[in-house]
């Protein structure tokens, strides 16, 4: 699945969007995989209201903490910068929490798609009069310090600044980590894998003519096509990740398992951005260092606040895993490399992860009632009253399909992280979070 999305030649994203140079290593022209053109789209492409009101709860936030003077943005996939600039105009209505703003870090594996993030984020930032620059670029005496923009292969790369408070986001990240797929049998977990088709094997009867040298007939090309193929054998991955884990105990055979370690990393990671320090080192046995441990709750952090939103539920699926392309469900063995891979995202799996930092997580919950929460309605009545007559109908129908009780309103959900201001010099209780606590 990694492979298959992210080959730096052949992978989904490698000619997404990419200029000349992507475009002759992959060797496919670039392709628009985001939007009406290309083979999915997301709430922000849908309506500007979705990235406004996840602002509107950032700023909330901040507003809880104290108003910090020193701030990031930190985002997990970005795709065409489209909620980046649409967070940024919004926080950009609040001068004094844009006047702390100080960098932007993204995470992001193509380099397409960082140029149209470049480009959306810096509009955004220069229609608030505020400059945006590279990261390490030196501000000339007398200019405005701007806001540092830096781009990070993986979540893991991205620095922790306990000394900044941190706003994150990371919508539709975590359904494209690599999943392993497993399959309860009578023996018990077997991982299910992907192997080349190979065509039957008959008997071999020898012709006169083949004791003949070789003719200059070119031999016909190997299989290319995909199959899933059941491991004969446990897999380190089957013993580690189904059969030692009490959660999957009452699995029947025959029934399948979806397990994204990956994605269990990359939310400890982030919960740890936003905690602003890294999580406790526990020994196998369990045990902590003591003087380690005490060491690490003294080191003072602002926290932050975070959202994670994505289709899934509080719950391991089996059989979500599938392809995308030009908006039909296509089988994701076919066409290796040109189509979006997928599974729904365990929100359980991931709170798990955020537990065993500093930060503690909130949801999952309906991205309708979120939504709604914020302000939808008032938004959108708003912008409706604002736009050309010809204008209204559209914006109204788009803010319907976000909160679409049969639709995204409901397969989409709302994970929040928080942190507060922790070390020897502060402590904060945890406050209760509009909307996940009320």
């Amino acid at each position: 699945m990694r492979t298959a999305l992210l080959d730096p030649t052949l992978g989904y994203y490698a000619s997404a969007l990419a200029g000349a140079d992507s475009e002759s290593a992959a060797g496919a022209a670039p392709r628009d995989v985001l939007g009406t053109h290309g083979d999915f789209i997301t709430s922000p492409e849908i309506s500007q209201v979705f990235g406004e009101l996840l602002a509107v709860y950032l700023v909330s936030r901040w507003q809880a903490a104290g108003c910090p003077s020193r701030t990031r943005l930190v985002e997990l996939g970005p795709g065409k910068g489209t909620l980046l600039a649409d967070v940024v105009r919004t926080l950009a209505r609040f001068p004094l929490l844009l006047g702390t703003l100080e960098s932007v870090h993204l995470v992001e594996a193509s380099p397409g798609l960082m140029a149209l993030q470049a480009s959306a984020l810096g509009g955004a930032l220069d229609a608030a009069g505020v400059p945006m620059r590279a990261a390490g670029e030196e501000v000339p005496a007398g200019a405005p310090r701007g806001v540092e923009t830096e781009w990070f292969a993986r979540v893991e790369q991205v620095p922790l600044q306990p000394d900044v408070w941190t706003m994150g986001v990371a919508h539709e990240f975590f359904d494209a980590l690599p999943i392993h797929i497993f399959e309860k049998t009578a023996k018990g977990f077997r991982e299910v894998l992907v192997d080349i088709e190979r065509a039957p094997q008959g008997h071999t009867i020898l012709r006169p003519s083949d004791l003949k040298p070789a003719s200059s007939k070119p031999a016909a090309p190997p299989s290319t096509k995909l199959r899933y193929v059941l491991a004969p054998q446990p897999t380190p991955w089957s013993q580690l990740l189904a059969e030692r884990s009490p959660r999957f105990a009452g699995l029947q055979p025959g029934q399948r398992l979806e397990v994204s370690p990956e994605a269990w990393g990359a939310a400890r990671r982030f919960a740890e951005l936003i905690a602003g320090r890294e999580a406790p080192v526990v020994a196998e046995d369990g045990a902590r260092d003591a003087a380690a441990e005490e060491a690490r709750l003294r080191s003072e952090s602002l926290g932050g606040a975070a959202l994670i939103i994505d289709y899934g539920d509080d719950k391991a699926f089996g059989n979500s895993f599938r392809a995308f392309k030009q908006h039909k469900i296509v089988d994701p063995l076919e066409d290796a490399g040109a189509a979006d891979l997928t599974a729904n995202v365990d929100f359980h799996h991931l709170k798990s992860a955020v537990a065993t930092t500093d930060a503690r997580a909130l949801g999952p919950m309906f991205q309708a009632h979120f939504l709604q929460a914020l302000g939808l309605e008032q938004r959108v009545g708003a912008l409706a009253k604002a736009a050309p007559p010809e204008r209204r109908v559209d914006i109204e129908r788009a803010a319907k399909r976000l909160v679409d009780a049969t639709g995204m309103g409901a397969q989409y959900k709302f994970l929040a992280l928080e942190a507060g201001h922790t070390g020897a010099a502060q402590e904060q209780e945890a406050a209760s979070v509009y909307p996940f606590e009320m």
